[in-house]
């Protein structure tokens, strides 16, 4: 497999405070790869500066070989970089299907936006049970469906996901993780950046740990189950 997205040596300040040091990650194609640690430590920084909501203040960042840190994130996007961002950030006054239309906007293709439609209902049921409904009667596990699936909308090449499972009960994050799962297996590169580190040891393929903006350790979930450190910090055993 070959790297789909390569950060090198990327910092990024928040005014004088170092909010990312020295941050180096390939992600391979076709791969499930999180990112966890505790709040405060620059995951969800991370996924904002290689989405162009923010611009690294030093390193470069390359996407399918060629360097995207100095665009914007419209740009970004077009080239297939989906970010789910924390909190959801939908449309409330819009129906679940004009959310998804909006995911769908760098589309030309109608048959394919059909397609993605039909994969967002087969892993969410529930979202086209209310596909007319109000995004913002939804309870906060179909907001987070909605925001997911809408993501998917734009059949991106890579999709980066924060905190999926924040503020959800036990159940409705299985549900979520479950579908994260579909979608690796239909062959979309996701990049999970997540707080609950057990369930994103579970379905992700490479772990990479970051703590006050710095990666201090990765693998894959086998090698860092076996680490005192992660085990006590991270898994709670």
């Amino acid at each position: 497999m070959k790297d789909l997205l390569n950060i090198k040596k990327v910092y990024f300040y928040y005014g004088k405070a170092k909010a990312l040091e020295d941050i180096n990650l390939n992600i391979k194609e076709k791969t499930l790869e999180a990112v966890i640690g505790p709040n405060g430590a620059g995951k969800s920084t991370l996924l904002r500066v290689i989405s162009g909501l923010e611009e690294p203040d030093r390193g470069k960042i390359e996407f399918l070989g060629e360097r995207i840190d100095e665009l914007k994130a419209h740009k970004i996007a077009k080239k297939g970089i989906s970010h789910c961002p924390e909190r959801r950030r939908l449309f409330f006054d819009m129906t679940v299907s004009e959310n998804l239309d909006l995911g769908a906007y760098t589309l030309k293709d109608r048959n394919k936006s059909r397609e993605l439609r039909n994969f967002v209902f087969e892993i969410f049921p529930r979202l086209k049970e209310r596909r007319k409904q109000r995004a913002g009667t939804l309870s906060g596990g179909e907001q987070q469906m909605l925001a997911i699936g809408r993501s998917i909308m734009s059949n991106p090449k890579l999709l980066l996901m924060d905190e999926p499972s924040l503020g959800l009960a036990p159940k409705i994050k299985k549900s979520i993780f479950a579908a994260i799962e579909k979608i690796r297996k239909e062959g979309t590169t996701t990049l999970l950046v997540e707080q609950d580190a057990a369930l994103a040891m579970e379905v992700s393929e490479y772990i990479h740990v970051l703590e006050e903006g710095k990666i201090e350790m990765r693998g894959t979930k086998e090698e860092l189950k076996r680490e005192p450190r992660i085990k006590e910090v991270y898994l709670g055993i």
